[in-house]
């Protein structure tokens, strides 16, 4: 089991980090794996409602999204099945006392020494991580500087 986790402080309120972090349509701009996202069970981010995401690279599949806990602002987790590999995550939001927000996430990745190219699981995974919170961060930044410029 490989146990990881990755944290990021944005500008933007937990409800505008939401925002941009509920929005899949968004996902291809903070990492350019992805194929189509869709949802397939439920209505988007209730607890038992399934998203299925294709990835393109570095090896083609579809990974089955499974909400398990959803308080928008707050809180969310989910559990990731594709190739064989299982994946529980969670993400947290949390309101920074000068403004601002807390993304931290975490979780356990079954199988880590599976190999897709010359990487493994692991690896991969470790490298989506910082690419896609440090997108979105950016996003997030964005939308909180328009809104001030805007304000």
């Amino acid at each position: 089991m490989y146990h990881f986790q990755y944290t990021i402080k944005t500008q933007a309120s937990p409800e505008q980090a939401w925002e941009i972090y509920s929005n899949w349509s968004l996902w291809p701009r903070f990492a350019n794996i992805y194929g189509g996202i869709q949802w397939t069970e439920g209505r988007p981010w209730e607890v038992g409602s399934r998203m299925q995401i294709e990835i393109l690279k570095p090896v083609r599949s579809t990974i089955d999204h499974l909400i398990i806990c959803c308080d928008p602002a707050r809180e969310l987790g989910w559990i990731d099945r594709c190739q064989g590999l299982t994946m529980s995550q969670w993400v947290e939001f949390t309101p920074l006392a000068g403004g601002g927000t807390k993304i931290h996430t975490w979780g356990d990745l079954s199988s880590p020494e599976a190999r897709f190219g010359p990487k493994t699981a692991g690896e991969l995974l470790a490298s989506f991580l910082q690419t896609w919170y440090e997108n979105y961060r950016m996003a997030c930044d964005e939308m909180q500087d328009s809104l001030t410029l805007a304000g």
